[in-house]
């Protein structure tokens, strides 16, 4: 079992602020792991860590808290780490008393700033596809989780951290929020199963993350849709505790009703929009994103950002600049991923990536990747191998190739939710929506096909209404939504002055 199971230190940590409200639940404290893959695992961890409090358990009401606990370390994941989690997590599932589960980190600097990839130099490729096949186990336990989960992303969420959180129902930014998936720049891909989670985003601002593995920051979070609700940071305990005393509406826990129930009780807590918002990724910086980012190979969008540099677009030619730091095979890599996952399940994608992780785990690029930028901390560029010739369909898993091994463990992640429902567990678009409005939404209703929509013409304003009011007056709402009309529509000729809008 695992090393905080062994300790003496208790699994319920009660503080002074609820310590009277805490109730009584059929589930031990000390939570008996009775799968014995799960205890393998978790001994394993448990011989290597040198920490056994990197992760803390609690209990609260009907809450089940993960709380990320190697702050100088900005909460990196590593092994021991994701061998306490799983088998917890897993038996939590199964627990009549657990009604959610919030994952939060400690030290109010990160919630997990990524994989702890810098352990994996000076160990074997299997080793590494081992520690890799570990961490998307997780992820696709949480991506497909019977129960609500809410992540705060309060500071540093990227890599790993970020496949922690972006497959689940609720993310709650901060004013520090930093979200990124920044692997292109350590020789690696985006893993995680987040190309699904960045291929499903507006337009083409999940390609373009993807590939560059540009920052999201604070608010843009927000209206990006990687966090589904904006909240201060000194509202997070407040927060915490008001989820732990919802109760499941009816014994329904995973229901649209009880996720409604905890998304308005989220959104009784966010702030309003800070003064002079501005979304950095929309307007004239989001057209070009999309203009450039829309191809299927990478000459083709660098040809298209360095024909719109030399126009005169500074958006375009930073964003030269940037790529040009990042490792091309990497680029070539991740831009596929997001282009196949947009047509393939949750399942699927995890497959996909334990099969690139292993194939980057025997690349030269990787470890170069990391020893320059984690290790001796440089910021220029790596000597990365030239990959103008690369063909990136090897990197993808085609019958007779995949290592008997690795087939294995395929056959494991399909077992995991093998008594659930199918769309459940391999489904093509999340179940829930619980942030702001997409732009297919707005272009829908703009277009008269929304089912509230009708055939009739609309104004800014009145699209707007639609939203705020379906939404609740969500904050950020109308933000958004102006955001998508300024850039998407147009006044409709002889109309001008109704002000009479259409999709362009």
């Amino acid at each position: 079992m695992s090393a905080a199971l062994h300790s003496s230190r208790p699994l319920l940590t009660i503080r002074s602020s609820w310590s009277l409200r805490v109730t009584a639940c059929s589930m031990p404290l000390r939570a008996k792991i009775t799968n014995p893959a799960f205890l393998a695992k978790a001994q394993m961890a448990t011989a290597t860590s040198t920490d056994p409090d990197d992760v803390l358990f609690e209990v609260n009401r009907a809450a089940r808290i993960i709380r990320l606990n190697r702050p100088r370390k900005l909460n990196a994941l590593n092994e021991s780490m994701i061998a306490k989690m799983t088998p917890r997590i897993t038996e939590w599932g199964k627990s009549d008393a657990a009604k959610l589960l919030i994952i939060r980190g400690e030290g109010g600097k990160a919630l997990c700033a990524g994989g702890d990839v810098a352990a994996l130099l000076d160990v074997p490729p299997t080793k590494s596809s081992a520690f890799f096949t570990y961490e998307y186990t997780l992820d696709y336990i949480l991506a497909t989780y019977p129960k609500p989960i809410v992540t705060f992303m309060d500071g540093i969420t990227m890599g790993g951290g970020a496949g922690l959180c972006m497959h689940t129902p609720f993310r709650v930014a901060t004013e520090k929020t930093v979200f990124a998936m920044p692997e292109t720049l350590i020789g690696f891909y985006p893993d995680v199963g987040a190309s699904f989670f960045l291929s499903r985003l507006d337009g083409e601002l999940g390609t373009y993350l993807a590939v560059t593995g540009e920052r999201l920051n604070g608010f843009d979070s927000y209206i990006a849709g990687a966090a589904t609700h904006f909240v201060p940071s000194e509202k997070l305990k407040d927060l915490e505790s008001r989820l732990a005393e919802l109760d499941a509406v009816e014994d329904l826990t995973g229901s649209r009703k009880y996720n409604a129930v905890i998304n308005n009780a989220i959104d009784d807590f966010q702030s309003e929009v800070p003064a002079d918002y501005k979304f950095f990724y929309g307007g004239d910086n989001r057209n070009t994103i999309d203009a450039c980012f829309k191809f299927e190979t990478l000459e083709e969008i660098t040809d298209a950002l360095t024909k719109a540099a030399d126009a005169g677009d500074e958006f375009a030619r930073t964003t030269l600049d940037t790529m040009d730091l990042r490792c091309p095979l990497s680029m070539k890599v991740a831009l596929a991923a997001v282009r196949k996952a947009k047509t393939i399940d949750i399942l699927e994608t995890f497959k996909n990536d334990m099969f690139i992780a292993s194939k980057f785990m025997n690349e030269p690029d990787f470890y170069t990747g990391v020893s320059y930028r984690v290790v001796q901390k440089q910021n220029g560029r790596a000597k990365w191998k030239d990959a103008s010739n690369v063909d990136v369909a090897k990197y993808w898993p085609t019958g007779n190739e995949i290592p008997p091994v690795l087939q294995t463990k395929f056959d494991k992640l399909h077992k995991l939710g093998a008594d659930r429902p199918g769309d459940a567990v391999a489904y093509k678009e999340y179940p829930f929506q619980n942030g702001l409005p997409t732009e297919k939404e707005v272009e829908r209703f703009v277009l008269g096909e929304a089912k509230d929509s009708g055939p009739f013409l609309a104004t800014k304003e009145e699209v707007t209404e639609h939203f705020l009011v379906e939404y609740r007056g969500k904050v950020g709402v109308r933000e958004k939504v102006f955001e998508i009309l300024d850039r998407k529509t147009k006044l409709v000729k002889g109309h001008e002055d109704d002000k009479l809008i259409n999709w362009v």
